[in-house]
């Protein structure tokens, strides 16, 4: 993403706020009139009410939505849409066998991903409905230089090489998250501290990395005294590309250094990790953002067919798009065909994983409001259509163009206009995760129906003849009509204090001079795009 979030501080749950209510599916006649209206595809309304049956009585879920931001939501079209069933089926068999099976659900996609709050509240609600199952992969993110999830941190020591999907072509391998690291350093480190205790159900642990002779070894310590050596070699029998281990109950930290054990070892180069439980049930996320990453990265991805099946995929959400069309608001001519063969990669070596679309949110670029959202919907519904896969909405679900300007007017997101705050990231995984429940309940109810596609061409027309007008389509950071002035920071003073000094917020002035923390320092310079004096 042009501007990624850094390390977000958890806010209140939304379930505490004292506004609220429970945002329910439309059910029994209500849903026919709704129906007839959005054009929804299938043959039967849906219901609410679960019958006798206690597995899908354990998986309901419904969001919950505040006041606030309740009306721009358009909670009718949260589902998981499908042309074919057949779409589907593999994620709806998955989902209600979890406790034969684990359910695996690997996340693609940009900074939308990157800081685990959204994929984080998803897995959260899975965990609690079908069965912690593990915590998927992760990456040591200090190493490649970038902010990490809000769940752990990570630390390094020594020199590391690094690459990432959103720099291409990469310099080091890719693989399915989408960063990889690289040392000749024999003092090269990294250390994971997760924020909450780690389930001791977390027993094992795959390591990600590249087996050759010339690799060092690598020694994992989990506080017990009893540290791990990782033999990094290659055989012709050892194809899998991973190492994994039993581990022991640890805490909270994982704490990771390369070894030299021979003279001919001079390398290491290392993927990510996954951290799982043993038994095959309940429910695992991997989220695999990357901040700035657009379809084409996972071109790019050398070891992205190696590893991939290696996570035995259930579902597949593939969640780019924002950074494919941000920049000149266009609809690239060649993102069709990237679109569709990432989608072959999947299916080479995932052939029975169900695979999910997403568009993506209404969005501001240099304070105007950009056009092509509905017709980057409009592409992946046809790409849907065309390679049998889901589609999640979220570009009308979440209220369609210049809405974004109302989601940062009630904080659910960030003031550049494109990224959510960490309650909107939070709000959107659990209406992905009702889309979810709602869609197997419906299949389930509607065994006889073949699709399920809302028509969003009444509510296209009736938005452009209620569009804003150009005053309010400008996103409030746009320096357009400001006077450009450098503030240079004096003793004693803070960012509040700065900002009502010219008219301005604190978040416009940590956008134009991209401070990821409210921390200045004296002698620092800053830019400020002053407003305009009214006359």
């Amino acid at each position: 993403m042009a501007c990624p979030c850094g390390r977000i501080i958890e806010e209140r749950q939304l379930m505490k706020r004292k506004r609220q209510f429970l945002v329910t599916s439309v059910a029994g006649a209500a849903l026919m009139l709704f129906a007839a209206w959005a054009g929804i595809a299938g043959t039967s309304c849906f219901n609410d009410t679960v019958q006798n049956d206690p597995q899908k009585l354990k998986t309901d879920f419904r969001a919950v939505l505040d006041t606030n931001i309740s009306p721009v939501i358009h909670p009718e079209y949260n589902m998981i849409q499908f042309y074919s069933k057949k779409a589907l089926d593999h994620f709806v068999k998955s989902w209600n066998s979890t406790g034969e099976k684990k359910l695996s659900l690997v996340h693609l996609g940009d900074s939308h991903l990157q800081s685990d709050i959204l994929p984080g509240r998803v897995r959260k609600n899975l965990h609690e409905m079908h069965g912690d199952g593990g915590r998927g992969m992760i990456f040591p993110y200090s190493a490649a230089k970038t902010y990490s999830s809000v769940e752990y941190k990570t630390e390094h020591t020594g020199e590391w090489e690094y690459a990432k999907s959103l720099r291409l072509p990469p310099k080091i391998p890719l693989g399915v998250v989408g960063m990889s690291l690289y040392t000749k350093d024999t003092k090269a480190g990294f250390t994971f501290t997760f924020d909450d205790s780690v389930p001791k159900s977390y027993t094992k642990l795959r390591i990600y990395c590249k087996k050759q002779p010339s690799s060092y070894d690598l020694k994992l310590d989990f506080g017990n005294g009893k540290p791990v050596i990782i033999k990094v070699d290659s055989s012709a029998k050892d194809v899998l590309p991973y190492y994994e281990i039993d581990i022991p109950a640890f805490g909270k930290v994982i704490e990771a250094d390369v070894v030299k054990s021979n003279d001919y070892e001079k390398e290491f180069e290392f993927y990510g990790m996954c951290l799982m439980t043993a038994e095959d049930k309940g429910a695992i996320i991997h989220n695999c953002g990357v901040g700035g990453a657009m379809y084409r990265s996972v071109l790019y991805e050398e070891l992205f067919e190696a590893q991939l099946p290696t996570l035995d995929p259930d579902v597949v959400v593939v969640d780019f798009g924002t950074n494919d069309y941000l920049y000149d608001d266009s609809i690239k001519p060649e993102l069709d065909s990237q679109i569709v063969e990432v989608i072959k990669r999947i299916r080479r070596v995932a052939p029975e994983a169900s695979i999910i679309l997403t568009s993506s949110q209404d969005m501001y670029w240099k304070g105007d409001n950009l056009l092509n959202g509905e017709n980057f919907s409009k592409l992946i519904h046809r790409i849907a259509k065309e390679q049998d896969c889901g589609l999640f909405d979220w570009y009308w679900i979440s209220g369609g163009r210049t809405t974004m300007l109302r989601w940062m007017d009630r904080s659910y997101a960030q003031p550049d206009g494109i990224h959510l705050s960490p309650r909107g990231y939070r709000l959107k995984g659990d209406l992905f995760t009702e889309a979810m429940v709602r869609t197997v309940q419906w299949i389930a109810q509607n065994p006889n129906a073949d699709s399920l596609v809302f028509n969003m061409d009444t509510l296209s027309l009736k938005q452009k003849a209620l569009i804003l007008p150009d005053s309010l389509r400008k996103n409030p950071n746009s320096i357009a009509g400001r006077t450009k002035i450098t503030h240079t920071v004096t003793k004693g003073q803070t960012l509040g204090g700065i900002a009502r000094k010219y008219g301005v917020t604190v978040g416009q002035i940590k956008k134009w001079n991209n401070l990821r923390s409210d921390m200045i320092r004296v002698g620092q310079k800053l830019t400020i795009y002053k407003p305009a004096r009214r006359r």
